[in-house]
């Protein structure tokens, strides 16, 4: 860091860092940590210590199959055990019995301490009553319980003031409060994790916490953890974690929890980003939609006729029609009035024609008539005299004595020089009118013909422009083509409004807030990775020398140097070669197991900044390849490393008895008499 970030101290310092690296304001970065739950941790609260003073438990345990020789009752044979202990190594221990009870007892010691049992299920149906007194600082405290059909229930008691610190009616709830207490006093936060989420399944990572069971894993060397260097597990990076907590590295729990939190938003950022690219590809789908729908429309458009040309069209079909219909209005009236002039003249000719044959007819009646003598009257059949005759000579009629008219005076019927001139004279005037008359009754109706003739035409024409002004009325209306303008318009303005939406807004997807608090998150991760690395090498080395002569110590002869890693990790050199912890054969892996966990716990109670509480469960050391003289110097290692520290407390179970008797004191030991159970 730089001078300006050592005067600040160290948090400013820290804060000033994430500022810089990830271009933010401070208020900025200190508002995101605080969102997320970072908090700088330099100073870490103060060791705690804790150590079993007394384990007691009873029950029944079923008799042996096919065993009725034994004083067992129905229900089984009884049991109790009961332990007392104190700081130091205590030992329990078997003659070659592997089944004595041994590693039950520290099942049931650490179901006291964790509140999850690791008992196997037919010892733990066994149970009726558990009782484990620990002492947690300067505090006594008692779990005690009932156990029925394997199911607990009871209460944890401070022995100093006798109160219930709480109770419980079964495991799960157990488990909670023992959890939620051993954190609180031992001053522990849950170590935050996360992981991916199973195959095909989206969202963000699943997170979660490992809690003091997790913790508690340091406190437990056995068999099935030997493949880890800390702890029996490497899910969630515990040994990671349970390496700081034996170091009580600074900033661990800041780069933790910086770490998680990164994740978290590193995953909803890319859900965001995710969804960000599904909405510009339904986006760019509905512009291309959109795109595809204006191209047809105005396809569409260009199709219809120009407004301008069609009101032309238009116009020139309904004047046409205009001219049509007013030329067919007047060939009708003129066809009309020719028909009445025809018609008129025709009925002239009929009359006059029958006018010239009456008078005709008439003149030869009369003719025919006055050649004629009567005799006798026509009225009253009187007979004619002679004297009546007379009077025709004087030129009256014989029968009415009317005047007759010259040409009647002849009886000869020889018609005088001027009989009949008159008529003869009407009837060719007659004659004469009748054949002018016929001469216009012609003109008429060649006339007539021609109007006729013209009526067919504009009666054609007229319905050529009637249809004309169907076929243009047929065509798109302006309307049509002011409707397809306004749809090229909608489109158009749709599509703009779809390509320019957000152009006005930097972030239309809201990824700069997850992208400034991954950025901030980041750099926090890794300005409080660097400084709880720098503080874990500066003892590391120490460990590593400590590891070396103590490897060597418990039979590993040819161990030349080890590397441990700020992760947990074990490089291992021996015999000329390098190789991983985790290569190495069982016995090796167990001897280096509980070598670097002594080293850890010698150097934080050296240094007094170690968090781990002081207890320490191992589970049959000499299980492996170890032999007697290397398990001894395993046992007095850690008899010395209690020595140096009184608050120390190291319990183990073995069945090489015989062999640990020699180095671990008669008063810390429980030994099973040779081919007997612990209880």
């Amino acid at each position: 860091m730089s001078t300006e970030g050592d005067a600040l101290g160290p948090v400013e310092a820290w804060l000033e860092e994430i500022a810089k690296a990830a271009g933010q304001e401070l208020d900025v970065v200190k508002a995101v940590l605080a969102e997320h739950g970072v908090r700088p941790q330099t100073a870490l609260p103060r060791p705690h210590s804790l150590r079993v003073t007394e384990v007691e438990f009873e029950g029944v345990r079923p008799a042996p199959a096919g065993d009725h020789g034994s004083d067992a009752g129905e229900e089984g044979e009884p049991f109790h055990f009961q332990w007392k202990l104190g700081p130091g190594v205590w030992c329990l221990a078997s003659s070659g019995k592997n089944e004595a009870g041994k590693s039950s007892v520290l099942e049931i010691v650490l179901w006291c301490l964790r509140g999850r049992s690791g008992l196997q299920r037919d010892v733990q149906s066994w149970l009726r009553r558990v009782r484990t007194e620990f002492v947690l600082d300067d505090e006594t405290l008692v779990v005690e319980m009932t156990v029925s059909n394997s199911k607990p229930a009871g209460t944890v008691i401070s022995k100093e003031s006798g109160l219930a610190l709480f109770s419980f009616d079964n495991a799960a709830t157990f488990e909670e409060l023992m959890d939620a207490f051993m954190l609180e006093r031992l001053g522990l936060e849950p170590l935050r994790t996360q992981q991916k989420r199973p195959e095909g399944v989206d969202g963000p990572p699943l997170t979660g916490e490992l809690s003091w069971p997790a913790y508690a894993s340091a406190l437990h060397i056995n068999r099935s953890g030997l493949g880890h260097l800390l702890g029996n597990e490497a899910r969630n990076a515990l040994p990671t974690r349970l390496l700081e907590l034996f170091l009580g590295a600074p900033w661990a729990a800041t780069m933790v929890s910086a770490a998680v939190a990164q994740k978290l938003v590193a995953a909803q950022l890319s859900a965001a980003k995710a969804r960000a690219q599904a909405e510009a590809d339904e986006r760019q789908s509905k512009i291309d939609e959109l795109d595809h729908s204006l191209q047809q429309a105005q396809d569409r458009l260009d199709t219809l006729p120009d407004l301008g040309q069609n009101a032309v069209d238009l116009n020139a079909s309904y004047q046409a029609l205009t001219e049509a219909t007013e030329a067919a209005g007047n060939a009708q009236r003129e066809l009309a009035e020719a028909r009445t002039q025809h018609d008129e003249l025709e009925q002239q000719r009929q009359s006059l024609a029958a006018l010239v044959h009456a008078a005709h007819e008439a003149a030869l009646a009369k003719a025919f008539f006055h050649t004629l003598k009567p005799t006798v009257c026509p009225r009253c059949d009187a007979q004619v005299t002679q004297a009546q005759w007379a009077r025709e000579d004087e030129g009256h009629c014989s029968l009415c004595t009317s005047t007759l008219h010259p040409a009647t005076a002849q009886y000869d019927g020889t018609p005088a020089d001027d009989d009949g001139l008159d008529d003869v004279d009407d009837d060719q005037e007659l004659r004469q009118t009748l054949a002018q008359v016929q001469q216009a009754v012609e003109t008429a109706a060649a006339a007539l013909a021609d109007k006729q003739g013209r009526a067919t035409e504009t009666t054609a024409a007229l319905s050529q422009a009637q249809s004309a002004l169907q076929d243009a009325l047929a065509r798109p209306a302006a309307g049509d083509r002011r409707a397809a303008e306004l749809e090229v318009a909608r489109l158009r303005g749709a599509l703009d409004e779809r390509r320019g939406r957000f152009d006005d807004l930097g972030d239309p997807a809201g990824l700069a807030p997850l992208q400034r608090d991954q950025d901030i998150l980041k750099a926090a991760e890794k300005a409080a990775h660097a400084r709880r690395t720098q503080a874990l090498k500066e003892v590391l080395q120490a460990v590593q020398t400590d590891i070396v002569t103590m490897g060597r110590q418990l039979g590993l002869e040819m161990l030349e140097a080890v590397e441990l890693g700020t992760s947990a990790t074990l490089k291992v050199w021996k015999g000329g070669q390098h190789q991983p912890y985790g290569s190495l054969t069982e016995g090796e892996q167990l001897r280096l197991k509980i070598v670097t966990t002594t080293a850890l716990l010698r150097h934080g109670i050296r240094t007094g900044v170690g968090r781990h509480p002081g207890l320490l469960i191992i589970d049959s050391p000499g299980a492996e390849e170890v032999d007697r003289g290397d398990l001894e110097l395993m046992l007095q290692g850690l008899v010395q490393l209690t020595e140096t520290a009184p608050q120390l407390q190291v319990v183990i179970a073995t069945a090489r008895g015989q062999e640990v008797a020699t180095v671990i004191p008669a008063d810390q030991l429980r030994l099973a008499p040779a081919g007997e159970r612990l209880w």
